[in-house]
């Protein structure tokens, strides 16, 4: 007897979402400058950096990290006169933005989840060119969340946006450190029907925040 392949249930399907948006606030994630796009034509100047992998806490290299080390690209950088130090990884971060915490909170107490204790600032490796610093920073808000359809939020995040790509090692800083918000399911998601639903109710509680 052979399976529907309409019956996603009975083939054995298992999804979770991972949705990743930007919050429109006054400021960036980790400095004061203002979150706003700008044209390549407005750069005020651009500087070159060759970006390297670090050891993690463990003494290790990321293997992928380090392949992409190997192959010595010069990126270049874009900066205007609404970008500062901190997105030229010249100056250390500002404290995190309470604006955009705010607004993660929110989120986290419409799908029912609990804040984390302390919230503390973690670094993800990244040396394609789309960080200066060769890392993005994020830190988890909060846990275990459920939705009306039934579907479980099993992390919160706030993290920084990457620099927007001109070309392939050409960058833009005016999009880099804008306030994103990172919202993980569960793979608890069994039809296409499922999984629709569950990312139009993340978008509508997002959009009910007037800060998306």
């Amino acid at each position: 007897m052979t399976k529907n392949t309409d019956d996603y249930e009975a083939l054995g399907l298992v999804a979770g979402i991972e949705i990743h948006q930007q919050l429109n606030t006054a400021s960036k994630l980790f400095c004061g400058c203002p979150t706003t796009i700008r044209e390549t034509d407005e750069s005020s100047g651009e500087f070159f950096r060759y970006l390297r992998a670090t050891r993690s806490e463990l003494g290790e290299i990321d293997r992928a990290a380090e392949e992409e080390m190997m192959q010595v690209r010069r990126f270049r950088y874009l900066r205007y006169d609404t970008t500062c130090l901190v997105e030229n990884d010249e100056e250390p971060p500002a404290p995190l933005n309470l604006e955009a915490l705010n607004i993660v909170l929110t989120i986290a107490k419409l799908t029912g989840m609990s804040a984390v204790p302390e919230i503390h600032t973690m670094r993800k490796l990244v040396i394609d060119g789309s960080n200066t610093s060769g890392f993005q920073r994020t830190a988890l808000v909060a846990l275990n969340g459920s939705l009306p359809t039934g579907a479980v939020i099993d992390t919160l995040c706030i993290e920084e946006e990457a620099a927007q790509r001109i070309e392939d090692a050409y960058f833009s800083l005016d999009r880099l450190g804008i306030p994103l918000i990172e919202i993980t399911t569960a793979p608890c998601l069994h039809t296409p029907e499922a999984v629709q639903e569950t990312a139009a109710l993340i978008g509508m509680y997002l959009r009910s925040t007037g800060k998306v």
